[in-house]
């Protein structure tokens, strides 16, 4: 539950509660958790079955935990839009990448340019494409 700003009898600044983190956000939030996830799993797997790279489990993991860390950063960062494409999907796309890599240079995996862009370019495919079929389909139902 969020806190605002409110303000008392006497003047003093208490906190309200915000209608706007009910139950539908919190579901919201957590649908564009779960499919952001998933689509950094088949970035993982696929990624690591393109390079002749196992596909175990933990092979996968290992290309994709620091993706997944940042993600849930994005959780925390991303109140409100999160199913949108703007500003939710781009932000979760960008923030993912980037603490993704971060960690990964951290750890001392590799971050070799042709892997910055391949994951620049496939997280935002995926990330951005559930949410563009999101979009869309509701407004084709509609015709």
């Amino acid at each position: 539950m969020s806190i605002q700003p409110g303000t008392g009898q006497q003047g003093l600044d208490v906190g309200r509660a915000s209608r706007s983190a009910g139950p539908g956000m919190w579901g919201q939030r957590g649908a564009a958790m779960l499919l952001d996830m998933a689509a950094v799993v088949l970035f993982a797997y696929l990624g690591r079955g393109a390079h002749d790279g196992g596909r175990a489990v933990t092979d996968v993991l290992e290309v994709a935990l620091p993706f997944l860390l940042a993600r849930l950063l994005v959780t925390v960062l991303v109140q409100h839009g999160s199913l949108r494409l703007w500003p939710g999907g781009v932000v979760a796309w960008l923030v993912t990448w980037g603490g993704g890599l971060g960690l990964r240079a951290a750890l001392g995996d590799g971050t070799a340019v042709p892997f910055v862009l391949v994951a620049l370019g496939v997280i935002g495919a995926l990330f951005l494409g559930w949410r563009a079929v999101c979009l869309l389909v509701p407004r084709a139902r509609r015709r």
